[in-house]
């Protein structure tokens, strides 16, 4: 998709983008060669402007410099760079003590595409700030304003790691209602005995903390894999949901 992309170019929005596309300007390869030739006119210093940054897009995609796509994009279009990342992505999710500001983080589950990882606060929740590489690339469901914040207070830290929050995604495709109304929405079904929330969540902890509740705290260490695991697969429809929306079909990704 990115060698489709031309919004992240100087003066070009998504508007300026579907005009390219309408026009037949599909790839950088059409964009360049048409730009080459009115680079031949020394006034049209714009064009110029346009042939080095595609030329410069072009060397950073070589070089695998997603920071520069993650600059240059507009937060709107950044769902762009998944099949590029992949490798890099790392799904996050947490259960917390409550919502207050006393409360604090009792789980933090991680995904890496691969390897799901569980940190249980008086177990290893001190080993996360160091399973976290500066490579990785945060997936959350509104994980900007709740679980990224949360997780700083925790541990006295910034995670300067770069972050798609898939809640905007979904939302820009007209799906809301938090991350199990979207994934009902999308036809993800969840393998747990009962529906659980977030209210439910802060219940199994204090079960397990009052009454030593081993079974409450293994269906809290479930549901949080189910949270985390399913934010791959919803990145997944989301981004064949938005790639409809262009002229380019073909690129979808397998859920499988």
């Amino acid at each position: 998709m990115l060698e489709h992309t031309f919004c992240h170019l100087p003066g070009i929005d998504v508007i300026e983008e579907a005009k390219l596309w309408e026009r037949g300007i599909l790839h950088w390869n059409e964009f360049r060669e048409e730009l080459k030739e009115k680079v031949k006119s020394p006034e049209d210093m714009y064009s110029r402007l346009l042939l080095d940054s595609l030329d410069f897009s072009r060397k950073e995609i070589g070089r695998k410099n997603w920071d520069y796509f993650f600059f240059a994009l507009p937060n709107q279009q950044k769902w762009r760079l998944f099949p590029y990342i992949r490798e890099s992505l790392l799904y996050l999710d947490i259960e917390t003590s409550g919502l207050g500001d006393g409360d604090f983080v009792t789980v933090v589950g991680t995904y890496n595409g691969k390897n799901f990882q569980s940190f249980l606060r008086g177990r290893n929740m001190d080993d996360f700030p160091e399973s976290v590489s500066n490579s990785n690339v945060f997936v959350t469901y509104n994980g900007a304003a709740f679980d990224v914040p949360f997780l700083e207070r925790e541990f006295s830290r910034k995670f300067k790691n770069r972050h798609i929050d898939l809640m905007y995604v979904l939302r820009s495709l007209g799906f809301k209602g938090g991350l199990k109304g979207c994934e009902k929405a999308l036809g993800i079904k969840r393998d747990l005995p009962y529906e659980i929330n977030g209210a439910e969540a802060v219940r199994l902890w204090w079960q397990y903390v009052q009454y030593d509740d081993q079974d409450a705290l293994d269906l809290l260490l479930k549901y949080n894999r189910e949270d985390v695991i399913n934010l791959e697969l919803l990145f997944i429809k989301a981004y064949n949901l938005k790639i409809k929306e262009t002229r380019f079909f073909g690129e979808v990704i397998s859920e499988s």
